[in-house]
């Protein structure tokens, strides 16, 4: 004959466990936030989400007060031929596409900027892709930056994998797989394959992750 007491011990426990579980999930402590993050199509996006920042909050607090100042100005590249069919066509690396006409106008306008504003600049850094040396190179030239340009990798547009340079029109129809993954994995999704130049494609996560490990370096 089932015990009454032990039923009712069982049902509380039920009981604080839900909510506990959830909490937890919520906003997962930090020695939960890897198993999370690892798991994959088993937890919904939000909560490898809340992970995520979870595991970020405590690294930022453990480095408080070691960390030095630092200014960090993000400079978009000059219009690239790419760009001329970024309506029509999947962008993405492309990291030989090089800077239009109007692209090297606009560098040399962005150095001519930062002369009259007197900026102190102690490093520069940009990609290995085309678009972005070239930027770098003439704005540094129009500047009077003398610092050497970096070459980062870890600076590079994100891979759209196999999706790039295809129509758009196709790549995001109503209903297609892009957009079906994209709602199921929010900034988890990865587009599948590899770029034209062999890259495998990256999740909005993944390049988060890259940038960090650049500027945390």
């Amino acid at each position: 004959m089932p015990n009454p007491l032990s039923a009712r011990l069982a049902r509380l426990a039920l009981a604080a466990a839900i909510p506990l579980a959830s909490a937890l999930l919520a906003s997962p402590p930090w020695w939960l936030t890897r198993a999370l993050l690892a798991s994959g199509r088993l937890v919904s996006p939000q909560r490898r989400l809340a992970a995520w920042d979870a595991l970020q909050r405590r690294a930022d607090q453990r480095a408080r007060g070691s960390r030095r100042r630092v200014r960090v100005l993000l400079i978009r590249h000059g219009e690239s031929e790419a760009n001329l069919q970024a309506g029509q066509i999947v962008g993405g690396r492309d990291v030989a596409t090089p800077l239009s006409a109007t692209g090297e106008e606009q560098a040399r306008l962005l150095g001519e900027r930062l002369l009259r504003d007197g900026l102190r600049v102690d490093a520069v850094y940009a990609s290995h892709a085309v678009r972005a040396r070239k930027t770098a190179d003439i704005a540094c030239a129009a500047a009077a930056i003398r610092q050497r340009v970096r070459i980062e990798p870890r600076l590079v547009e994100f891979s759209q994998g196999s999706l790039e340079r295809r129509w758009r029109a196709e790549v995001y129809a109503a209903g297609g797989p892009v957009l079906r993954g994209i709602a199921a994995h929010s900034l988890f999704y990865r587009p599948p394959g590899r770029s034209p130049d062999g890259d495998l494609g990256e999740s909005q996560w993944d390049v988060e992750r890259r940038m960090r490990s650049f500027i945390e370096a």
